[in-house]
C-alpha cells in the first residue's frame, strides 16, 4: 500500500508490523509502508555492489586511511600540510624517519627533558 503524498496514511491502515519506509523530503518519494515480509524480501534483493576500490575517489587506500586518520585527529589544515610535507620529505629519501611508537617518541620525550634545566 503505497502513499502518494509525504504524509502518514491514517492510522487504521497501519498493522502492527508494517513498516513506514520515509525518505528525505528533497527527494520528492512517498512514504511507503509495506508488510514486515515484504520488507525483508525487499532488504534481502537489495543490490549489493562490491566495489573493487571502495576507496575510491582517494586514489589509494592509503590515502583515504591517512584522510581518515587525520579527520579523526582533528588535526588543523596547517598540522595535516606539516606532516604531508614531512612524508613526501621521507619518501623521497631527504629525511629519515626513525619513531617506531608512542612508546618510542614518549620515551624520547623524557630523555630530551633531562637534559634542559631544571626549573
Amino acid at each position: 500500500m503505497e502513499h502518494t503524498e509525504n504524509t502518514p496514511p491514517p492510522t487504521q491502515d497501519y498493522k502492527d508490523d508494517d513498516i513506514q519506509v520515509e525518505y528525505h523530503p528533497a527527494s520528492g518519494r512517498p512514504i511507503n509502508i509495506l508488510k514486515l515480509d515484504d520488507y525483508r524480501k525487499s532488504a534481502s534483493q537489495a543490490d549489493v555492489v562490491e566495489e573493487s576500490e571502495p576507496w575510491a575517489p582517494f586514489r589509494t587506500r592509503e590515502d583515504f586511511e591517512f584522510a581518515e586518520l587525520m579527520l579523526d585527529s582533528n588535526l588543523s589544515k596547517g598540522q595535516i600540510d606539516a606532516l604531508v610535507k614531512l612524508f613526501h620529505k621521507c619518501i623521497k629519501g631527504d629525511g629519515k624517519f626513525t619513531i617506531s611508537s608512542h612508546k618510542n617518541m614518549s620515551d624520547t620525550f623524557n630523555i630530551a627533558s633531562n637534559r634542559l634545566t631544571k626549573v
